[in-house]
């Protein structure tokens, strides 16, 4: 048996430590109640605070390069927003499922529902929401809808702002605006030559949330839009107004995404001309010679991150991609096999260089960060950071060789 003699100054440090300890988790605690309590309590009107709370919570834990930290705040672009409420609501302004009290299909009222409506009309035989986000992010709108979408955009904005920014959160504090808060800019929206994802990040304003909201986000957010809270309520929201609908169809709408499969065959496209070129193509993993055995590899998988960018399809034996498969590349082998990585993401930039570098804008760096001369270097760190939150955070296993 042995004692531990700490000095007067230690055992403060000590004490100190665990009060902060116990501090923050009571912070948490705190803001976790919050949260259920607005789900639960705050104006179920409409689902934008669903829409709200789920599409922060998704930038918050896809890592976005664009957040920024002040004054115990945490400031993202309103533009990630707009991004993700078209992704939500296309399928259920084309399926025409209800999302407001009294809603019935001659009277479809959520303020953007008819600017929405053109949009999906518009795509209804050109390949829906996947070709529609692809045109958007890569700047490829048509003329017919470019307007329109710019429009559609302004009129999310400024339901976003207006709406569920304004009152979510009153139940809990009996004040407007009182956990997001607009952020003043001093930007004058005009209408682009051309709408991308940039023009969307850059000029559609900024909000602000606390950080301890923020913190929890990032922790438990997976929890919070899980089974029993935001997902659910909104399908049961939906159904409650249609009981022709059952949950399990209204859920399967709700969770379409841009899958975007053009991106895979190009992939697969652009390393089959690099073989067929170089005699040899090596696997992005292993560094072994691929052969007739080549699969595209998502380095992020797509069942945790939802992403079919370019730059996370990348190069893999069949083999070791089957052995990957839901894991995570731990931050050792991201290291080891850093160059050939990065090689590939210049060859693919190299091919597709409008597509490429808008898809890394959305969710690996910003613009100016690629208009650095180690934009690869500032890539490949924001990868290794989001491979770190899912493994350390998330709870998803490391894949290692």
């Amino acid at each position: 048996m042995f004692f531990l003699r700490l000095d007067s100054e230690k055992w403060m440090v000590l004490l100190y430590s665990e009060g902060e300890f116990w501090k923050n988790r009571r912070m948490e605690y705190e803001v976790l109640k919050n949260i259920n309590q607005i789900i639960e309590r705050d104006s179920k009107d409409t689902t934008y605070k669903f829409a709200l709370l789920r599409a922060t919570i998704e930038v918050i834990q896809e890592k976005s390069p664009y957040q920024e930290f002040k004054d115990n705040r945490v400031i993202l672009p309103t533009g990630l927003l707009i991004l993700k409420w078209l992704e939500y609501y296309y399928p259920i302004i084309e399926k025409e499922l209800p999302q407001r009290n009294g809603d019935n299909l001659d009277s479809f009222t959520l303020s953007f529902r008819s600017l929405f409506k053109e949009v999906t009309n518009f795509y209804k035989l050109r390949g829906g929401l996947s070709v529609f986000y692809s045109d958007l992010v890569r700047g490829n709108l048509p003329d017919d809808i470019e307007d329109t979408v710019f429009q559609l955009c302004k009129k999310l904005r400024d339901t976003i702002k207006d709406q569920p920014m304004r009152y979510i959160g009153k139940s809990v504090n009996n004040t407007e605006y009182s956990i997001y808060k607009r952020e003043k800019t001093t930007i004058q929206l005009r209408q682009p030559d051309k709408m991308d994802v940039n023009f969307l990040i850059e000029n559609f304003t900024r909000f602000s949330i606390p950080r301890d909201y923020f913190n929890v986000m990032e922790l438990m957010g997976s929890f919070i839009t899980g089974m029993h809270s935001i997902l659910i309520n909104w399908a049961e929201f939906t159904v409650d107004k249609d009981r022709s609908l059952s949950m399990n169809k209204v859920l399967e709408t709700m969770l379409k995404s841009p899958q975007e499969a053009r991106n895979v065959l190009l992939s697969e496209k652009i390393f089959k001309k690099l073989k067929m070129e170089n005699g040899t193509l090596e696997c992005v993993w292993t560094g072994s010679q691929i052969t007739n055995d080549l699969n595209i590899d998502h380095v992020l998988p797509f069942s945790v991150w939802r992403n079919n960018d370019l730059w996370n399809l990348l190069p893999a034996k069949e083999n070791v991609n089957n052995s990957k498969r839901d894991k995570i590349p731990s931050l050792e082998l991201l290291d080891k096999r850093k160059d050939r990585i990065i090689s590939y993401w210049q060859v693919i930039q190299e091919i597709e260089q409008a597509g490429f570098v808008k898809e890394m804008n959305v969710n690996l760096i910003t613009r100016q960060d690629f208009n650095q001369h180690n934009w690869e270097n500032l890539a490949f760190d924001s990868l290794k950071e989001k491979s770190q939150y899912l493994i350390e955070t998330r709870g998803f296993e490391a894949f290692n060789l």
